[in-house]
C-alpha cells in the first residue's frame, strides 16, 4: 500500500496548512479483515501525526471565541474541522460498498472510527466459537505451507484482538493436525522434542521440508523409466534360434564324417 501526501493552504491560519491523505490500492474493509486494516491505516495515520483526530487527544476546539466583548467564529475550530473532514473522506475510501453504509450516521473521523470498532472488534461468545472451531478444523489440503499457515495465524490474530489469546502448545497442535501425511516426518520430529517449538520455527521447518518434496517430485519421472526399463529387461525372455540345438550338435557331427571320407579318398587316388 502506498499514499501520498499534499498539502493545501489554509487561510483561517496560514501557518498550519492541510494536509490530504490519498490511499492507493489500500486494502478495503469487509467483515471479515478488521485486524489488517487497522494495522494498515493506523499506522499511516500516527506516521502523518494525524491519528489523534482518531484516539480524542485532539479534539475540537470551540466553534466561537470571544475577543473584546465580541464573538466571533474560532479559526481554529475552522481547521480542525476541514482537516477532520479531508481525513474523514479518506477513511470512507477505505471500506467497501456494503461496510460503508455503517457510518453515514457520523459526522467525524472518530465518530465513524469508534462504529467500525464496535462493529467488527467487540468479542461475541458465537463469534469466538467460531473462530476456535476454524482453526481446529483448518487443514492444509493442496494450498501451500505458507498459505496454510497464514490461514492459521490469521485466526489467532483476530482471536487475540478480541481477548481470546491461544496457548502456545494449542497453536503447534493446531498446525499439526492441519498437515498431511508427507509432513508426518516433522510432526514426529516436533512431538518427540523435550522443549516446545515456536511457531516461526515450525514454520522454517515445515517450508524445508515443502522444497525437499518438491525437489524429489521434479527428480522421479526422470527415474521411473529406467526403472521400469531395468525390469523389463529382466523379465523379458532371451532370444531363442529357430534351430535348435541338438540339430545344430547333428549337422555339425555329418559334416565332420563328409570331410573324413573326402580325405580318403583323395589319398586313395594319389596312391
Amino acid at each position: 500500500m502506498t499514499s501520498t501526501n499534499n498539502q493545501i493552504p489554509n487561510d483561517s491560519e496560514p501557518s498550519r496548512p492541510f494536509t490530504i491523505v490519498q490511499f492507493t490500492n489500500a486494502i478495503k474493509l469487509t467483515s471479515t479483515n478488521y485486524i489488517t486494516w487497522k494495522a494498515q491505516i493506523k499506522s499511516i495515520l500516527i506516521g502523518y501525526d494525524l491519528f489523534k483526530f482518531v484516539d480524542g487527544t485532539h479534539s475540537a476546539p470551540t466553534k466561537t471565541i470571544t475577543i473584546n466583548s465580541v464573538t466571533k467564529s474560532n479559526p481554529a475550530y475552522t481547521t480542525w474541522m476541514r482537516q477532520d473532514q479531508l481525513l474523514y473522506g479518506a477513511l470512507v475510501s477505505t471500506l467497501a460498498s456494503n461496510v460503508a453504509p455503517l457510518i453515514t450516521q457520523t459526522e467525524t473521523t472518530q465518530e465513524a472510527w469508534k462504529i467500525l470498532e464496535e462493529t467488527y472488534a467487540k468479542p461475541s461468545r458465537g463469534h469466538i466459537n467460531q473462530l476456535k472451531d476454524k482453526l481446529k478444523n483448518l487443514k492444509k489440503g493442496n494450498q501451500s505451507i505458507t498459505d496454510f499457515m497464514q490461514q492459521v495465524k490469521g485466526c489467532l490474530d483476530i482471536l487475540a484482538s478480541l481477548g481470546k489469546p491461544q496457548d502456545p502448545e494449542d497453536i503447534i497442535d493446531y498446525v499439526l493436525r492441519g498437515l498431511d501425511s508427507t509432513f508426518q516426518a516433522v510432526v514426529d520430529a516436533v512431538q518427540n522434542r523435550e522443549s516446545m517449538i515456536s511457531f516461526a520455527e515450525l514454520h522454517e521447518k515445515l517450508i524445508n521440508k515443502e522444497l525437499q518434496l518438491k525437489n524429489e517430485g521434479a527428480s522421479s519421472p526422470v527415474a521411473a523409466p529406467v526403472t521400469a526399463m531395468m525390469m523389463q529387461s529382466k523379465s523379458k525372455p532371451k532370444h531363442r534360434p529357430n534351430t535348435p540345438m541338438p540339430v545344430l550338435s547333428s549337422l555339425s557331427g555329418s559334416l565332420e564324417i563328409c570331410l573324413r571320407l573326402s580325405v580318403r579318398t583323395l589319398v586313395v587316388y594319389s596312391i
